[in-house]
Protein backbone atom coordinates (compact mmCIF):
# COMPACT_ATOMS: atom_id res chain seq x y z
CA UNK A 1 0.00 0.00 0.00
CA UNK A 2 1.14 3.27 -0.87
CA UNK A 3 2.52 5.30 2.38
CA UNK A 4 -0.34 7.91 2.84
CA UNK A 5 1.13 9.71 6.14
CA UNK A 6 4.62 10.61 4.78
CA UNK A 7 3.61 14.08 4.28
CA UNK A 8 3.29 17.12 7.02
CA UNK A 9 0.00 20.00 7.25
CA UNK A 10 0.91 23.21 7.57
CA UNK A 11 1.50 25.38 10.81
CA UNK A 12 -1.73 25.86 12.68
CA UNK A 13 -2.09 29.58 14.06
CA UNK A 14 0.30 31.13 16.36
CA UNK A 15 -0.95 31.71 19.32
CA UNK A 16 0.57 35.08 21.27
CA UNK A 17 0.24 34.99 25.20
CA UNK A 18 1.89 35.86 27.98
CA UNK A 19 4.42 33.99 30.12
CA UNK A 20 6.28 34.67 33.47
CA UNK A 21 5.81 38.62 32.76
CA UNK A 22 7.46 38.40 29.22
CA UNK A 23 5.77 38.49 25.91
CA UNK A 24 6.07 34.77 25.14
CA UNK A 25 5.15 33.13 21.51
CA UNK A 26 3.55 29.65 21.50
CA UNK A 27 3.39 27.68 18.34
CA UNK A 28 1.79 24.03 17.32
CA UNK A 29 2.04 21.94 13.75
CA UNK A 30 -0.35 19.33 13.23
CA UNK A 31 1.27 16.70 10.96
CA UNK A 32 0.28 14.18 9.76
CA UNK A 33 3.61 11.71 10.32
CA UNK A 34 4.00 9.92 13.78
CA UNK A 35 4.95 10.70 17.04
CA UNK A 36 7.98 8.83 17.05
CA UNK A 37 9.17 9.88 13.74
CA UNK A 38 8.72 13.45 14.70
CA UNK A 39 10.43 13.12 17.32
CA UNK A 40 13.53 11.82 15.93
CA UNK A 41 13.51 13.73 13.29
CA UNK A 42 13.76 16.70 16.20
CA UNK A 43 16.17 15.37 18.41
CA UNK A 44 18.53 14.67 15.07
CA UNK A 45 18.08 18.17 14.01
CA UNK A 46 19.04 19.96 17.14
CA UNK A 47 22.09 17.46 18.20
CA UNK A 48 23.54 18.87 21.66
CA UNK A 49 21.42 22.06 21.72
CA UNK A 50 18.03 19.84 22.58
CA UNK A 51 18.40 18.69 26.79
CA UNK A 52 15.40 16.44 26.60
CA UNK A 53 13.64 13.56 28.30
CA UNK A 54 13.96 11.18 25.63
CA UNK A 55 10.92 8.99 27.11
CA UNK A 56 8.39 11.66 27.28
CA UNK A 57 9.12 13.53 24.18
CA UNK A 58 9.91 16.65 25.78
CA UNK A 59 12.83 19.19 26.27
CA UNK A 60 14.64 21.85 26.22
CA UNK A 61 16.23 23.73 22.43
CA UNK A 62 19.00 26.63 23.06
CA UNK A 63 18.17 28.18 19.56
CA UNK A 64 20.77 30.93 19.21
CA UNK A 65 21.55 33.48 21.98
CA UNK A 66 17.66 33.69 23.63
CA UNK A 67 15.73 31.96 26.08
CA UNK A 68 15.40 28.17 25.88
CA UNK A 69 12.51 26.99 23.38
CA UNK A 70 10.24 24.25 25.85
CA UNK A 71 9.07 21.94 22.50
CA UNK A 72 6.91 18.53 22.80
CA UNK A 73 5.28 15.88 20.60
CA UNK A 74 2.46 13.98 21.58
CA UNK A 75 -0.20 12.80 19.28
CA UNK A 76 -3.66 14.20 18.81
CA UNK A 77 -6.35 11.78 19.80
CA UNK A 78 -9.10 13.74 17.96
CA UNK A 79 -7.38 14.06 14.85
CA UNK A 80 -4.89 11.14 15.18
CA UNK A 81 -2.32 13.62 13.67
CA UNK A 82 1.31 14.80 15.81
CA UNK A 83 1.55 17.52 17.52
CA UNK A 84 5.01 19.53 17.73
CA UNK A 85 4.48 22.18 20.02
CA UNK A 86 6.54 24.92 21.73
CA UNK A 87 6.78 27.75 23.77
CA UNK A 88 9.38 30.21 24.13
CA UNK A 89 10.08 33.77 25.44
CA UNK A 90 12.17 34.37 22.47
CA UNK A 91 12.75 37.82 20.33
CA UNK A 92 12.11 35.79 16.91
CA UNK A 93 9.08 33.63 16.75
CA UNK A 94 9.01 33.71 12.84
CA UNK A 95 12.55 32.37 13.09
CA UNK A 96 11.65 29.43 15.82
CA UNK A 97 8.01 28.43 14.05
CA UNK A 98 10.27 28.24 10.88
CA UNK A 99 13.16 25.80 12.38
CA UNK A 100 10.14 23.33 13.62
CA UNK A 101 8.91 23.31 9.90
CA UNK A 102 12.34 22.31 9.21
CA UNK A 103 11.59 19.37 11.54
CA UNK A 104 8.44 18.49 9.69
CA UNK A 105 9.92 18.03 6.84
CA UNK A 106 12.95 16.01 8.38
CA UNK A 107 10.30 13.73 9.71
CA UNK A 108 8.82 13.49 6.15
CA UNK A 109 11.69 12.01 4.94
CA UNK A 110 12.51 9.19 7.69
CA UNK A 111 10.82 5.65 6.68
CA UNK A 112 7.70 4.62 8.36
CA UNK A 113 9.00 1.82 11.11
CA UNK A 114 7.45 -1.50 10.78
CA UNK A 115 9.71 -3.41 12.80
CA UNK A 116 8.54 -6.84 12.37
CA UNK A 117 7.36 -7.22 8.40
CA UNK A 118 10.11 -5.40 6.61
CA UNK A 119 12.16 -3.53 8.65
CA UNK A 120 12.80 0.01 9.00
CA UNK A 121 14.26 0.54 5.11
CA UNK A 122 12.29 -1.61 2.75
CA UNK A 123 13.69 -4.90 1.89
CA UNK A 124 12.80 -6.15 -1.84
CA UNK A 125 12.98 -9.95 -0.98
CA UNK A 126 10.00 -9.30 1.59
CA UNK A 127 8.15 -7.51 -1.23
CA UNK A 128 5.30 -10.64 -1.12
CA UNK A 129 4.38 -9.42 2.27
CA UNK A 130 1.50 -7.29 2.29
CA UNK A 131 1.15 -3.98 3.35
CA UNK A 132 -2.09 -4.00 5.86
CA UNK A 133 -4.68 -1.84 5.25
CA UNK A 134 -6.85 0.43 7.20
CA UNK A 135 -8.99 2.05 4.39
CA UNK A 136 -11.66 -0.64 5.26
CA UNK A 137 -12.06 0.22 8.25
CA UNK A 138 -14.55 2.73 9.07
CA UNK A 139 -15.72 2.57 12.15
CA UNK A 140 -14.19 0.93 15.42
CA UNK A 141 -14.77 -2.92 16.49
CA UNK A 142 -12.38 -4.49 18.63
CA UNK A 143 -13.98 -7.57 18.30
CA UNK A 144 -14.97 -8.39 14.88
CA UNK A 145 -14.46 -7.40 11.01
CA UNK A 146 -12.06 -5.02 9.24
CA UNK A 147 -11.02 -3.16 11.67
CA UNK A 148 -10.27 -5.73 14.09
CA UNK A 149 -7.95 -7.53 10.89
CA UNK A 150 -6.12 -4.33 9.90
CA UNK A 151 -5.50 -3.92 13.68
CA UNK A 152 -4.20 -7.33 14.18
CA UNK A 153 -1.85 -7.12 10.71
CA UNK A 154 -1.01 -3.41 12.27
CA UNK A 155 0.34 -5.37 15.41
CA UNK A 156 1.93 -7.99 13.64
CA UNK A 157 4.33 -5.86 11.91
CA UNK A 158 4.86 -3.36 14.91
CA UNK A 159 3.36 -0.71 12.53
CA UNK A 160 2.35 1.61 15.41
CA UNK A 161 2.13 5.22 13.47
CA UNK A 162 -0.50 3.48 11.48
CA UNK A 163 -1.98 1.60 14.35
CA UNK A 164 -2.26 5.15 16.30
CA UNK A 165 -4.53 6.22 12.55
CA UNK A 166 -6.85 3.78 13.20
CA UNK A 167 -7.16 4.10 17.20
CA UNK A 168 -8.19 7.81 16.39
CA UNK A 169 -11.43 6.10 15.07
CA UNK A 170 -11.92 4.45 18.40
CA UNK A 171 -10.94 7.65 20.09
CA UNK A 172 -13.29 9.65 18.37
CA UNK A 173 -16.24 7.14 18.64
CA UNK A 174 -15.31 6.63 22.55
CA UNK A 175 -15.09 2.68 22.20
CA UNK A 176 -13.55 1.12 25.69
CA UNK A 177 -11.33 -1.03 24.21
CA UNK A 178 -9.98 0.97 21.41
CA UNK A 179 -9.20 4.06 24.44
CA UNK A 180 -7.43 0.85 26.51
CA UNK A 181 -5.13 -0.05 23.92
CA UNK A 182 -4.48 3.82 23.32
CA UNK A 183 -3.43 4.02 27.09
CA UNK A 184 -1.39 0.47 26.93
CA UNK A 185 0.63 2.36 23.81
CA UNK A 186 1.12 5.47 26.82
CA UNK A 187 2.07 3.00 29.11
CA UNK A 188 5.04 1.21 27.34
CA UNK A 189 5.97 4.15 25.10
CA UNK A 190 5.11 2.81 21.44
CA UNK A 191 4.32 5.11 18.77
CA UNK A 192 4.13 7.31 21.75
CA UNK A 193 5.70 9.35 24.43
CA UNK A 194 5.59 7.45 27.88
CA UNK A 195 3.33 9.34 29.56
CA UNK A 196 1.58 8.18 32.58
CA UNK A 197 -0.65 10.93 32.70
CA UNK A 198 -1.81 10.55 29.40
CA UNK A 199 -2.36 6.79 30.19
CA UNK A 200 -4.58 7.54 32.99
CA UNK A 201 -6.44 9.90 30.69
CA UNK A 202 -7.15 7.34 27.87
CA UNK A 203 -8.39 4.58 30.83
CA UNK A 204 -10.42 7.01 32.46
CA UNK A 205 -12.61 7.86 29.43
CA UNK A 206 -12.66 4.15 29.02
CA UNK A 207 -14.14 3.24 32.21
CA UNK A 208 -16.62 5.94 31.34
CA UNK A 209 -18.11 4.25 27.65
CA UNK A 210 -20.67 2.50 27.20
CA UNK A 211 -21.63 0.45 24.43
CA UNK A 212 -19.55 -2.58 24.48
CA UNK A 213 -18.22 -5.07 27.35
CA UNK A 214 -14.68 -3.82 27.21
CA UNK A 215 -15.71 -0.92 29.17
CA UNK A 216 -16.38 -3.11 32.45
CA UNK A 217 -12.40 -4.19 32.44
CA UNK A 218 -11.75 -0.86 31.90
CA UNK A 219 -13.18 0.42 35.28
CA UNK A 220 -10.85 -1.91 37.17
CA UNK A 221 -7.91 -0.69 35.55
CA UNK A 222 -8.76 3.21 35.74
CA UNK A 223 -9.86 2.41 39.37
CA UNK A 224 -5.71 0.57 39.86
CA UNK A 225 -4.69 3.66 38.43
CA UNK A 226 -6.73 6.21 41.04
CA UNK A 227 -6.11 3.14 44.33
CA UNK A 228 -2.00 3.16 43.46
CA UNK A 229 -1.47 6.72 42.29
CA UNK A 230 -0.22 5.63 38.63
CA UNK A 231 -0.59 8.81 36.09
CA UNK A 232 -3.16 10.51 38.32
CA UNK A 233 -3.33 11.84 42.08
CA UNK A 234 -4.45 8.44 44.34
CA UNK A 235 -7.62 8.93 44.77
CA UNK A 236 -8.67 5.62 46.93
CA UNK A 237 -12.58 6.40 47.76
CA UNK A 238 -13.33 7.41 44.40
CA UNK A 239 -10.93 3.90 43.16
CA UNK A 240 -12.75 1.40 45.58
CA UNK A 241 -16.26 2.86 43.97
CA UNK A 242 -15.16 2.24 40.49
CA UNK A 243 -14.05 -1.58 41.89
CA UNK A 244 -17.19 -2.09 43.31
CA UNK A 245 -18.98 -1.05 39.92
CA UNK A 246 -17.19 -3.53 37.95
CA UNK A 247 -17.18 -5.79 40.26
CA UNK A 248 -21.13 -5.59 40.50
CA UNK A 249 -21.09 -5.95 36.54
CA UNK A 250 -19.32 -9.31 36.90
CA UNK A 251 -15.82 -8.27 36.53
CA UNK A 252 -13.33 -11.26 38.08
CA UNK A 253 -10.49 -8.86 38.84
CA UNK A 254 -12.52 -6.30 40.53
CA UNK A 255 -13.82 -9.14 43.15
CA UNK A 256 -10.23 -10.45 43.79
CA UNK A 257 -8.92 -7.02 44.47
CA UNK A 258 -12.44 -6.61 46.89
CA UNK A 259 -11.04 -9.70 48.21
CA UNK A 260 -7.41 -9.16 48.93
CA UNK A 261 -5.95 -5.59 47.56
CA UNK A 262 -4.61 -7.44 44.39
CA UNK A 263 -5.82 -8.75 40.71
CA UNK A 264 -3.99 -10.05 37.81
CA UNK A 265 -5.30 -7.83 35.20
CA UNK A 266 -2.41 -5.43 35.58
CA UNK A 267 1.18 -5.72 36.34
CA UNK A 268 4.09 -3.23 36.62
CA UNK A 269 7.00 -2.60 34.91
CA UNK A 270 8.92 -5.24 36.67
CA UNK A 271 6.45 -8.02 36.04
CA UNK A 272 4.95 -7.81 40.03
CA UNK A 273 1.15 -7.33 40.58
CA UNK A 274 -0.42 -4.20 41.96
CA UNK A 275 -0.64 -5.08 45.78
CA UNK A 276 -1.80 -2.86 48.86
CA UNK A 277 0.06 -4.65 52.08
CA UNK A 278 -2.01 -2.91 54.03
CA UNK A 279 -5.59 -4.44 52.69
CA UNK A 280 -7.75 -5.31 55.33
CA UNK A 281 -7.70 -9.30 56.21
CA UNK A 282 -10.67 -10.58 54.57
CA UNK A 283 -11.51 -7.59 52.19
CA UNK A 284 -13.89 -5.34 51.86
CA UNK A 285 -17.58 -5.51 50.58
Amino acid sequence: MKNRYATWAGPAALALGMLAGHQAAAGELQLSVGPERVWTALAARAGSALVADDMRYEGRLALGGGEPVRVSVDWDEHSGLTRLGWTDSADAPDAVAGWMEGVAADAARLPQRNRYCRGLVPDPRHADVPEPSIDAATRCGMGTGNFSSALLELEKCGDHETTLRLLSICSREGHAGGLVRIAQLYEIGSGVPRRPERMAHFLERAAAATGTGYHIGAKTLYATALYFGVGTAADRPRALALFRSAAALGDADAVDFLRSGSHSAWRQADGSLFHDPDFPAGGLQ
